[in-house]
Parts: structure tokens; sequence; C-alpha cells
């Protein structure tokens, strides 16, 4: 025989053996098959039961079946296998139960044992080896667990500055292994601190385990020993049989700040000035320095700043600076007091080498007519108390008259 011919003779016997393979593979499968309890919690036992149907028309010889499945739920893959021996055609009466351990870590989801059986079959070719995979595919539930921290915005830091108003970072994490529903949270004042913020509780929907959502709170510490937020906070299992509530104190630090004061170094504006100084005395009421102060002036109607920045490199506790700015008067502005707000930016010795803190103070400036004089409207109620002032003295003289006329006698 030639070489051609037993290569073909081989590849032959090959295709021929793979098909007889393929014929008697997945032979196996599951019927009647149950995963208890239902449902599955994790921190307890999951144990599948089933039985075997054999497909083939003739029996299954040496059959065995063993498990497999990723961690958390298998932490050696394989485990202990059933050694079964004949497997006649059809259902067979024996039910198989498989018990694993669910440890109480596992996360909330949809996990599958893949039971794979092997067994072997007389055929006209001779004893041919196959194999049938059996996946079971089951929901673990586990339980959420709600926490919730408090940090300065944007620094990840505990830190608030003593009389700032600031804004705060709730965030609201799933630390357990279950799905949160319908959660709520409630926050109030602790011990040095008031909440300015209208809105004081969330509410989160769906909290899937290792999320979190973070929502913006604007306070003031008024402590310098502390400050702290209580947090009331309801929600449900994922299958909203179970609710579950908890009450948690959030520790906040408290850090000197510098504060200041506004009052006025100045006359009143006249009506129509231009390019004109306003001045203003700024002092630091806070507990540390204030570098790199910059300070700018907003105003409105009929005020128009006009070099609306001044800089200082420092003002210490306690310390004050006359500041000046100028600014223009529209011509047909009424005098009256008008609100001016002074925005602060600065730097503290105890904050970060970048950080910049910011503040507002509002105070008035007061308008007077354009030559000290009376105003327009000044003019026309002066004239019109002139006028029934003159009216009321003209009828007192003209009753005066009436009254010491001579009587003439009739004739």
């Amino acid at each position: 025989m030639s070489t051609k011919s037993v290569l073909l003779a081989l590849a032959a016997i090959t295709v021929l053996g793979g098909m007889a393979m393929a014929q008697y593979s997945d032979s196996l499968s599951m019927v009647n098959m149950s995963v208890l309890p239902n449902p599955v919690v994790a921190g307890g036992n999951a144990t599948i039961r089933f039985q075997l149907y054999n497909a083939y028309e003739s029996w299954l010889y040496g059959t065995s079946i063993q498990p497999s499945g990723s961690y958390p739920l298998l932490n050696v893959s394989p485990m202990g296998s059933y050694v079964i021996g004949r497997m006649d055609p059809g259902v067979n009466g024996r039910y198989y139960d498989y018990t694993i351990r669910i440890p109480n870590t596992t996360p909330s989801g949809t996990y599958t044992m893949d039971f794979t059986a092997k067994y072997f079959v007389y055929a006209a070719a001779g004893t041919e080896v196959a194999s049938s995979s059996m996946p079971v595919s089951f929901y673990v539930y586990n339980k959420p667990a709600i926490t919730v921290t408090a940090s300065a915005a944007g620094s990840g830091s505990a830190v608030l500055y003593l009389g700032r108003n600031q804004t705060i970072d709730i965030v609201v994490q799933n630390t357990g292994y279950g799905t949160a529903r319908n959660v709520r949270v409630a926050v109030s004042s602790g011990s040095g601190l008031s909440i300015l913020s209208p809105v004081r509780s969330f509410f989160i929907s769906n909290l899937t385990w290792g999320s979190s959502v973070t929502e913006p709170l604007t306070v003031s510490a008024n402590n310098a020993s502390g400050a702290s937020i209580i947090a009331s906070v309801t929600y449900y299992s994922t299958t909203l049989q179970q609710k579950f509530s908890s009450v948690q104190s959030m520790n906040l630090s408290v850090a000197p700040s510098a504060q200041f004061a506004i009052g006025s170094a100045g006359q009143g504006l006249h009506v129509g000035g231009t390019d004109v100084p306003v001045h203003f005395v700024i002092t630091n009421n806070g507990t540390t320095s204030a570098r790199e102060l910059q300070l700018s002036l907003q105003s409105a109607y009929p005020i128009t700043p006009v070099a609306s920045s001044v800089y200082l490199p420092d003002l210490a506790p306690g310390q004050s600076a006359n500041v000046t700015f100028l600014v223009s008067v529209d011509s047909a502005g009424v005098p009256s007091n008008y609100p001016v707000t002074l925005f602060e930016q600065w730097k503290q010795p105890d904050g970060a080498t970048n950080q910049q803190f910011t503040g507002s103070s509002n105070y008035f400036v007061q308008v007077v007519s354009a030559t000290g004089g009376a105003s327009n409207q000044e003019i026309e109620a002066a004239a019109a108390a002139i006028l029934i002032a003159a009216f009321a003295a003209y009828s007192i003289r003209k009753r005066r008259k009436v009254k010491s006329a001579p009587v003439q006698k009739k004739r």
C-alpha cells in the first residue's frame, strides 16, 4: 500500500472517530432540576437537585459527574464527583443532590455551576469516550449596607473653616454585597454646625453594591472644637422584603479662618460723578491671617465700578485697612443708599499651597445730589409745600378782611 493510501485511511479513521464521539457527546442532560432555597441568600447553603436523562438508545458506562464553578462559589474546581457507573436509556429514577456553601461576601448576581459528565459506550468501532456539559444558573441575593460620609467639597478631607459658609460633599455608598433599593438619607445639624441648604434629604431609587452617590450640602461651622452632622438612613433589600435603618454621625474638624467686616470711610457720592473714589475700611475679625487678599467691588445702578479691584498682601487677625475703589454715578440717579458687595479671595497659612478661600460682605454707599443742594425731587416737594403755605396764608387774610369790614344800615 502506498504512503498516500495509508494517510487517507488514517484520515478516514480520525473523521469517523470524531463523528462517533460527536454522536455520543451530550447524551446526558438534567431533568426535574431545582435550586433550594429560593431565593438563595449569601451566607447560607444552596442545594442543586436533579435527575439524569440518557438520550442515547443504549447504556452509558463508567459515568461520573464533576461540578465546577468560579470563585466565590467554589474555591477549588472541580469539587468532589459522583461515580454513577452504568446509565440506562431514558430518565433515571435516582435524584442527585449537590450542596455548596455561599460565602457571605458573595455579591448579588447570577452565578453558573457547570456539571460535566464523562462516560464511555461500546460502539461497533470499539469503545468510545464522550462527555456531556450541564450548566446550572441561579441568582444569589446579598444584603446591602449603606454608609454615609462627609468631606469638604473637592478636597476629600473632613475639614471646615470657622465661620465660613462652605459646601461639603455627602457621599452615600453601598458597602454591602447586595443592591439597595429606595434609599433615603435625611441630614440634620449636630454640634457646632449649621446647615444652610434648603434641601436636607436625598432619595436614591437604586444603589448597586460598591457604588456611591454624592450630594452637595452648604454648612457653616460655629465651634472651633469641631462639628458634626447626623444622617438618618433607611433602605430596602433587592427584593424589597427587608427594610434596614440606621443613624450615623459624621465628625468634621474645624480650622481657623479669616473673617471680614466692612465699614465706610468716606463721604457720599454725588449724582453725575465720574471716576470718583469710594472708601471702605475692611477688618479681619477672624482667627488667622488673610494673605494675598484680593477684593472686588460689585454695585447696582446708578453706581458703576470703574476700578473695582484692590490687593492687600496680608491682613492679620484684628487688623484693619483702608481700601479705595473708583466708581461713576449716573446723572439720572436718585439720592439714596445703594447696596454694594465686596467679594474676597485669599490664602491662609494653614491652607494648602494653592488653596483659595472666598467670601463676600455686603454694605451700602450713599448717593447725594450733584451740588450738595436739593435734588429735583426735593425741589419739587419744597415748591409744593411753599404753594400750599402761600394759599393757606392768603385764605386766612381774606377771612380777616371780611370780618373787619363796617356794616351799613338800611335807610
